[in-house]
């Protein structure tokens, strides 16, 4: 019996081989197995969002569910809202000193989110959102939507603002304000 290949079959055959070379890949080069356990834990983190309206201050409220993508699909409850009135750093020309000046009617936002993400090897994920601090994230809601910046993040159970461990307190101190902690090095500021 002689075997005859059809276009139909070379595509097949095609198909097959680039998905035992993906899986290969996965597993020897990434070090990510394909059918990996998910581990699911809850996160916390901050999201800062600078020189917003009173509208969209007044708009987050806590306990309500936001989605953290533009395509809406990954969801988060907001934790904790914080908002201070905003600042911006001017230099004065003829003194040559910088300014801390107030920007009427505009508010700095820190909004404290809580999701089920999976963690992995490189990051925390939120359906296909890429949870890192510095990455940028869009918020949306009931009657708002917003760009901000991820400035923090931890575990639950794992809240650095209560943190009481002695060594971390030699290199760490928690300002007093929503900026978090600023590091100090032995013999001054670093």
């Amino acid at each position: 019996m002689k075997l005859k290949l059809n276009i139909l079959d070379w595509v097949i055959i095609g198909i097959l081989a680039l998905s035992v070379l993906f899986v290969g890949y996965r597993t020897i080069f990434a070090g990510q197995p394909i059918f990996q356990a998910q581990n699911t834990i809850t996160l916390y983190y901050q999201m800062e969002f600078r020189r917003m309206t009173p509208y969209f201050r007044n708009q987050v409220s806590v306990g309500e569910t936001v989605h953290i993508s533009a395509r809406e699909r990954d969801v988060a409850t907001i934790y904790e809202v914080i908002a201070q009135p905003a600042q911006a750093i001017m230099l004065n020309a003829q003194t040559g000193e910088y300014i801390v000046r107030i920007i009427p009617r505009h508010y700095d936002v820190i909004v404290t989110l809580r999701s089920e993400v999976i963690e992995t090897a490189r990051e925390f994920r939120n359906g296909g959102t890429a949870i890192r601090v510095g990455a940028e994230c869009v918020m949306r809601g009931r009657g708002f939507a917003a760009e901000g910046f991820i400035l923090n993040l931890w575990r639950e159970g794992e809240d650095p603002r209560l943190i009481e461990n002695e060594e971390y307190d030699e290199y760490y101190s928690y300002n007093g304000d929503y900026y978090g902690y600023e590091r100090y090095a032995e013999g001054g500021d670093e």
